[in-house]
């Protein structure tokens, strides 16, 4: 018998206790890659909303972390148009609604104007975009039209005794526009009682990669006004408090996990080898050097934790495809689950294998031949 088979069978030997050890582990992966994933997940998909519709920039209030509290007066995007470099500056008003009936309570709502560029990342399925002739118009992404049951013609009630004729259903790229409405910025300007007033503004340059121009533009739009921030789209999605907020409380969550599943490994490897301790003292016996005998035990550990990282990562990927069912979420998360979460997680399983085995391995090797015959 080699030193892998026998490291091996040892890990076999007591099924409850390992089995026991590979929850712990399995639930702490799973853990780390459902809830970062999710976390990971929700940031491309903003990323993604903005740098599919071609908008380099975007301007906010500045110390407004969260685009739906910012207040930009809307003439500031005329100014902004005159900038040299800019091809095309488009307003923006953000809004969440919910659909109670429907299990929905999140809804994002964009208020933009119709016939822009910024309408390209959204195909129509049924219907045709929004236009700006269109009175109390709004498009659909097919996500909620299909959680609402709506199609082109019907009505639907944005807020109470406010109804919108459904023009479109539109399809996207991006997961978060599948799940949202589309209405004219003047439209939600009314709803909101937000006349004149955008929440940001998304600048179209004419060279993307410049980052020149980019620092150029920037710094002459901040000049015009007090308390405004222009930021490239990858920063701006970085500083929101929802992004920011998601990726900390996922990594304390799972830090929490990776706590359980540690002390579930140390506990088994320390139980195994108080039951092995005749077994270590006949090894040391017939010439094992100490340096084997915690090789053997960190190996033990560290497979325990690898089969327990598989396990996990496959319930992680079975319950975000899962919660992506679910009309509450639908339109939010994104079933994708990125290779670098995976192996964040597998390095983590190992990690964890590797610190629980650690003083246990110690512990055995120092275990002396007579000692451990006597016991």
């Amino acid at each position: 018998m080699n030193f892998l088979t026998m490291t091996f069978r040892n890990v076999l030997r007591r099924p409850l206790r390992s089995g026991l050890t590979l929850v712990a582990v399995a639930l702490a992966v799973c853990v780390v890659v459902a809830l970062v994933g999710i976390a990971n997940g929700f940031k491309s998909t903003f990323m993604d909303f903005y740098q599919g519709a071609g908008v380099d920039l975007l301007v906010v209030r500045s110390g407004s972390a969260r685009r739906l509290t910012s207040t930009l007066d809307e003439s500031l995007g005329d100014k902004i148009a005159q900038v040299d470099g800019v091809v095309d500056v488009i307003p923006g008003l953000a809004d969440v609604v919910s659909f109670p009936d429907a299990g929905l309570y999140v809804v994002p709502v964009s208020g933009l104007v119709p016939e822009t560029q910024v309408f390209e990342a959204m195909e129509p399925v049924d219907g045709r975009r929004l236009l700006k002739s269109d009175d109390r118009g709004v498009m659909v992404g097919i996500t909620l039209a299909d959680s609402l049951g709506k199609k082109v013609g019907d009505d639907i009630e944005i807020v109470e005794e406010e109804k919108y004729k459904i023009v479109g259903i539109f399809e996207s790229f991006n997961v978060l526009q599948n799940g949202s409405l589309v209405v004219s910025v003047a439209e939600l300007q009314r709803l909101m009682g937000r006349e004149g007033e955008v929440s940001g503004f998304s600048i179209i340059t004419t060279d993307a990669g410049d980052k020149a121009l980019l620092d150029r533009i920037a710094k002459q739009v901040e000049e015009m006004e007090q308390e405004i921030k222009v930021r490239p789209t990858r920063e701006h999605v970085e500083s929101l408090t929802e992004i920011q907020l998601a990726v900390a409380m996922a990594w304390l969550t799972s830090a929490v996990a990776i706590v359980i599943g540690s002390i579930g490994v140390l506990n088994t490897m320390f139980m195994s080898i108080h039951e092995r301790t005749l077994e270590i003292g006949l090894l040391r016996a017939i010439g094992w050097t100490r340096v084997r005998i915690i090789s053997m035990i960190l190996l033990e550990s560290m497979l325990l934790s690898a089969i327990g990282a598989a396990i996990g990562i496959a319930i992680a990927f079975a319950l975000v495809g899962l919660l992506t069912q679910m009309p509450a979420v639908n339109g939010l998360i994104e079933g994708r689950i990125g290779s670098t979460v995976i192996l964040q997680g597998v390095a983590i399983a190992l990690v964890v294998g590797f610190l629980g085995g650690l003083l246990p391995a110690f512990a055995a090797s120092k275990l002396s031949p007579s000692e451990a015959l006597r016991h």
